[in-house]
């Protein structure tokens, strides 16, 4: 009798083990399904409880300013620094002022034009080329090829757990054959514009 309730037990628990591995494999793909649903119907609000602004911020002033400025050798010359530090202070400037909660609505607009209603209103015509990966346990990393930007480099958006959810931590914006970012940034507006190729 004992022996019969032990393999019960173990049967249980096997069972919930599979079953909770199962949940935590497919919750970045359910995640990514709902960004992916809210993106398409234009749902900003939505779209914004998957980021954690501060993180995707960072990773676009970097990925901007990789574009931006580049390495200059040493010399006697102080201008170059100059220069670059005030780059930086711009694109971060531009970044916090126009990557947040209160422009995300055009920001999805810019990404995902509203202009043609398509027949297929779901999330498959943005999931349809998606390659993912752990790249971690708890980091998962999606590269999707948009729409429209079929020659560009993908879409690639990592995500971590953060508060028991998938957050997307960083995004790289899709670049012109591999490229630089389609990203547009203006100093003397502090704009930020993703340019539709």
């Amino acid at each position: 009798m004992i022996a019969v309730r032990r393999q019960q037990a173990r049967r249980i628990c096997a069972v919930t083990v599979v079953m909770s591995l199962s949940l935590f494999v497919a919750s970045p793909f359910v995640t990514l399904w709902s960004v992916a649903s809210a993106i398409q119907a234009h749902d900003a609000r939505a779209v914004g409880t998957f980021l954690n602004w501060r993180a995707v911020q960072t990773s676009l002033k970097s990925q901007i300013l990789g574009g931006v400025v580049s390495p200059q050798p040493a010399n006697d010359d102080d201008l170059p620094e100059f220069g670059s530090s005030f780059a930086t202070a711009a694109v971060s400037n531009a970044v916090d002022t126009n990557v947040n909660a209160d422009t995300l609505a055009t920001l999805i607009g810019q990404v995902m034009p509203a202009a043609k209603p398509a027949p297929a209103a779901s999330p498959i015509a943005i999931l349809r080329h998606v390659h993912v990966r752990f790249l971690r346990p708890d980091m998962f990393q999606a590269r999707i090829v948009l729409p429209g930007h079929e020659h560009d480099s993908p879409l690639c958006l990592q995500m971590r757990i953060q508060g028991w959810r998938w957050k997307i931590i960083q995004v790289d914006l899709p670049g012109s054959q591999g490229n630089h970012p389609i990203v547009e940034a203006s100093v003397a507006t502090d704009r930020i514009s993703y340019l539709p190729h």
